[in-house]
């Protein structure tokens, strides 16, 4: 018999669960099956990543995970993912119409899909290597608002539009300047990491725990968001999250306490997982660090963040459309 839970929980159209959290990751080397398999479950959400200039998103992959059962998210990145080294491009390049072609052809595919699909415009843009790097906060913002409306003009209304910036506490001064507008962003996301002993953060020599990193941009969302028109009710996904080694137990409890601060931040909706290795002491990957595979896979078993099964999911999204 269907627990009550089951029977009252319900999706919304932009998949804004009523309770609970969906839970994802960002697999290493994208092998969402040998992930699966050291968490003992299905993800929820994949993260997969794109250039601006490949017409052909969705890919294989993507079709392959979404036929699977997963909901599948994708960074639409200002780079030229079809040339080696994926160079960067300008985001005026983007609004004078430079990559209409290949968005045209995402925006088709991806409506043709007839599934709900979750896409952001290059992550990160209040991060120090991108900040101002590939255009100004504004022209950021008019990019975003051109590959929405572009998409839109395609049919493409199964996108949910995720905008995801660094949630460094330092960052949040940029975050007003690169806001889309509340008609062009349906989830907002950032992310919620502990770098301990990451040489690329300088050495990073202390220990956030999850609710320390989620926290700052929460608050400043619920807060502040309103002055510079950010709506606090949209829904919060998490959109990388992990730690380094920071010891067996303290490694593990890092994880295990996930769903117990989510229950706190009523909002957040969704979290996903960076598995994947950066640099030196930057390891994120669960399955080098026994107690982060634990503990990710402890914390995916909890009742909050283990919705129903994706058949009923899909039923209830349908239904909201109908």
């Amino acid at each position: 018999m269907p627990s009550s839970r089951e029977i009252h929980c319900t999706v919304s159209d932009i998949l804004e669960p009523s309770c609970g959290v969906w839970w994802g990751a960002s697999p290493d080397r994208g092998d969402v099956a040998a992930l699966e398999a050291a968490a003992d479950r299905r993800m929820d959400i994949v993260y997969t990543w794109r250039g601006i200039d490949q017409p052909d998103v969705p890919g294989d992959h993507e079709r392959q995970m979404i036929a699977e059962g997963r909901f599948v998210h994708t960074n639409i990145e200002a780079r030229r993912f079809t040339q080696s080294g994926h160079p960067d491009i300008s985001y005026r390049s983007i609004v004078n119409g430079e990559f209409d072609s290949s968005l045209r052809s995402q925006a088709r595919a991806i409506a043709e899909l007839d599934v709900p699909y979750f896409v952001t415009f290059d992550h990160e843009a209040d991060g120090k290597n991108r900040y101002n790097n590939r255009g100004t906060p504004a022209e950021f913002v008019s990019s975003w608002q051109h590959i929405v409306d572009l998409y839109r003009s395609e049919g493409a209304d199964n996108v949910i539009w995720v905008w995801n910036v660094t949630g460094w506490p330092g960052n949040v001064d940029r975050l007003p300047g690169l806001w889309p507008g509340n008609d062009y962003v349906d989830w907002i996301s950032w992310e919620a990491y502990n770098m301990t002993g990451c040489e690329k953060m300088n050495n990073w020599d202390h220990v956030d725990s999850f609710e320390d990193a989620l926290s700052p941009t929460y608050d400043w969302i619920q807060e502040e968001g309103p002055k510079h028109g950010i709506d606090p009710e949209k829904p919060v996904m998490i959109g990388e999250m992990g730690t380094t080694d920071i010891g067996p137990s303290e490694t593990l409890k890092w994880y295990t306490d996930v769903p117990e601060v989510l229950k706190r931040y009523e909002r957040v909706r969704a979290v996903k997982l960076w598995d994947s290795e950066v640099g030196n002491g930057c390891d994120f990957r669960i399955l080098s660090n026994e107690y982060a595979r634990r503990g990710f896979e402890l914390a995916g078993q909890d009742p909050y963040v283990h919705l129903p099964d994706r058949v009923r999911r899909l039923a209830e999204y349908a239904a909201t459309r109908d």
